[in-house]
């Protein structure tokens, strides 16, 4: 068993024992949950979502007397899981746990979906938001961000980037680092982050930006070096690392953010409960705690301000895309 699993194995024990088991019936809903809540996420078990969702999900679920039952479901960007949820009632009995690449960008890239995650989609929380850093294959003749940039602007389009997927926090912060910088890097998508890594690890391609807790195999063995975290401020988990605006490109600020969410229709009583579990949830130590082993910054929005957030994320990352004239089919 991996160290992260230990870990998430040791936390749900922990954290077994509702603090309120009657919360969701507290809002006056008198029937849900009756049954266990399906939760789909829209890639593969391990990844920076899936861990997430296993450290925050339970101990919301804890709260509301039924347990949430995590189904994996990968493939299209987590299309293929958000369509899982459209084919199911709005009943609060399927909810959907995604990141930007899900549920800000998705109709952007694939413009000739079945559904509208504007219009189809109701955000009930969004849970953490996650820096993420530059790193580059440790053969490169670079030391500083500043180096990495001329580096790549000599060499327009022989420089590689991978990302666990078109459309996803890393292949958006690619796109927007090429408009910063003025390079030429090729996006190089995978599915998932291990068979990026794997290429990465060897040189094949020579650049990722990713969360650290992705990278951070690859960085304890030598292989790759960081260069910048996309933050406003550095954080306490590599100090000595420059924001990208230390260390000389201005406006690059990118987080991957994870959020819940369901189909629009369900009733508001549930979603004030589910809103409400998540919140309590993220306020327990020992979820907090979990959530900054893997680099991840606690980030509550209820509903309201989700929902707001979502809009202007749309708009920003919706101007990226087109500029960079991407779709996907």
């Amino acid at each position: 068993m991996t160290s992260t699993r230990r870990h998430l194995a040791t936390l749900a024990l922990s954290l077994a024992s509702p603090a309120f088991g009657s919360g969701a019936r507290a809002q006056g809903v008198e029937t849900w949950p009756s049954r266990p809540v399906r939760v789909l996420i829209g890639f593969p078990p391990g990844g920076g979502v899936d861990i997430v969702g296993r450290i925050v999900l339970p101990r919301a679920a804890a709260r509301l007397g039924q347990p949430f039952v995590i189904e994996n479901r990968g493939g299209a960007n987590g299309n293929l899981a958000m369509e899982a949820l459209f084919q199911e009632p709005a009943d609060g009995n399927t909810l959907f746990f995604g990141n930007v690449g899900n549920l800000a960008v998705t109709n952007a890239l694939y413009p000739h979906l079945r559904f509208d995650t504007v219009r189809d989609l109701l955000p009930i929380a969004q849970v953490v938001e996650v820096p993420l850093v530059v790193a580059v294959h440790s053969r490169l003749p670079v030391r500083t961000l500043r180096e990495f940039i001329d580096h790549a602007k000599a060499r327009p389009g022989e420089l590689n980037a991978g990302s666990g997927g078109s459309g996803g926090p890393s292949h958006l912060a690619l796109e927007l680092f090429n408009r910063r910088a003025g390079t030429e890097i090729i996006h190089v998508p995978y599915r998932g982050s291990a068979p990026a890594l794997q290429d990465l690890a060897t040189g094949r391609i020579q650049m990722m930006i990713d969360a650290y807790n992705v990278l951070r195999p690859l960085v304890e063995a030598g292989q790759v070096r960081l260069l910048a975290i996309t933050a406003e401020q550095r954080r306490s988990i590599l100090p000595d690392l420059a924001t990208a605006t230390e260390a000389g490109l201005p406006d690059f600020i990118v987080y991957g953010w994870q959020g819940l969410v369901t189909r629009t229709g369900t009733p508001p009583a549930i979603v004030e409960a589910l809103e409400r579990a998540v919140e309590a949830a993220l306020q327990e130590p020992e979820v907090r705690q979990a959530l900054a082993a893997q680099g991840a910054d606690v980030r509550f929005r209820g509903t309201a301000a989700f929902t707001a957030f979502l809009r202007a994320e749309r708009a920003r990352w919706g101007a990226v895309i087109r500029d960079a004239g991407i779709t996907l089919n």
